[in-house]
């Protein structure tokens, strides 16, 4: 009778399980990482510092010459440089350096725990929550909450959304290495889906997609504070939009977002393009545009990023590589570019190589492992 009570409880406990289709899903990854930057930052972060400071000051002057944006941008790119060029660390940014460690463990697990249910008629709603820890990081956190709707090529999503922009095909492709970086990457002006707590717990977004053939088109807002009318606060609401689509061996996708980031104003343009010269071989180019200014700010500044990449896979080898050039007025040097290596190890598993150079003329490197679940 004990048996019987046991299994009858066993099944009451795993029926609502089974029904509601709840799935686990991730990664974990572990590995080595070398920044340069880290042990000898002091000099070269106070020559940027001071750059950047030389050259808003003579984007300033500039604009107040009455020069176009254009002019503007050019000098205070040209003023930045000789600033910093010319310009040692103080005192105070070596002390932090001298404490500072070149070389550390990385390492992160996330898991995605998924709960859906089909309708009779076909509809799919579901839930999404993430929980992750961090290198460096106290604990484990759980996110804010996604909700779902899908039919028929048609996906709409509320709470914790995806973005349109942050969506779009390409946009991370020239990423290398075991965490998945590069100095190729979006600018990061635009808001995604948050793996970690928000900030502030009024945040709200809603996303749509649809999905046609080989193209997908996708909208998305993001308020930042759905209980405070947009017109008595300061950070406003985001609205990207972005498609992508695959003909043959091209892709080609684009992406844009108003109010970038949820500040009013700041915009984030996004424009790619990949070619597939054979099944295990490819090369890409992607532009990213982003018009910027401080929370609360008028003045805007426009950062332009264009990167170059390849990849080719030989048997159980990916040899991938990408050149970016960025025109930040910060920036010790224009152009960054990196290699990496990854060895499939067979169940989702991969072993990653990956150095780059950076824009502070640092090299970055690091090597360990990635593996789904």
């Amino acid at each position: 009778m004990k048996n019987i009570l046991i299994a009858t409880t066993a099944l009451i406990a795993t029926a609502g399980v089974a029904a509601a289709d709840v799935t686990f899903s991730g990664y974990g990854r572990f590995g080595a990482d070398y920044n340069q930057g880290n042990g000898a930052a002091a000099g070269k972060a106070a020559r940027a510092a001071f750059g950047a400071d030389a050259g808003a000051n003579a984007r300033a002057v500039s604009i107040a010459n009455g020069d176009t944006s254009a002019v503007a941008d050019a000098a205070a790119k040209t003023a930045a440089k000789t600033a910093a060029d010319g310009a040692g660390g103080d005192a105070a940014a070596a002390a932090a350096a001298a404490n500072a460690t070149d070389t550390q463990v990385n390492a992160r697990m996330r898991v995605n725990i998924d709960g859906s249910t089909e309708t009779d008629s076909g509809v799919k709603f579901g839930a999404r929550v993430r929980i992750q820890q961090s290198t460096n990081s106290a604990s484990a956190t759980m996110n804010a909450a996604q909700f779902y709707a899908s039919f028929a090529g048609a996906r709409m999503e509320v709470g914790n959304t995806n973005t349109a922009i942050d969506s779009v095909k390409l946009m991370y492709n020239s990423e290398i290495g075991y965490t998945d970086r590069g100095f190729g990457d979006p600018i990061g002006g635009f808001s995604a889906y948050a793996s970690t707590p928000y900030a502030a717990g009024n945040r709200m977004g809603v996303f749509g997609s649809y999905a046609f053939g080989t193209g997908n088109v996708r909208v998305s807002m993001i308020n930042p504070n759905q209980t405070v009318d947009a017109s008595s606060r300061t950070a406003k609401t985001e609205v990207s939009i972005s498609a992508d689509y695959v003909f043959g061996q091209f892709t080609v996708a684009a992406a844009y977002a108003d109010n970038a980031g949820t500040v009013d104003g700041n915009t984030s343009l996004f424009l790619g393009a990949e070619y597939a010269v054979m099944p295990n071989a490819n090369i890409g180019l992607l532009h990213f545009q982003d018009k910027t200014a401080a929370l609360g700010t008028v003045a805007k500044s426009t950062q332009k990023r264009t990167t170059i990449y390849g990849n080719y896979t030989m048997d159980a080898y990916t040899f991938k590589g990408y050149v970016a050039t960025d025109d930040a007025v910060a920036n010790l040097t224009d152009t960054s570019f990196g290699l990496g290596l990854d060895y499939a190890m067979g169940g989702g598993t991969r072993l990653a190589a990956d150095i780059h150079r950076n824009y502070a003329k640092d090299t970055v490197a690091g090597v360990g492992v990635r593996f789904n679940f």
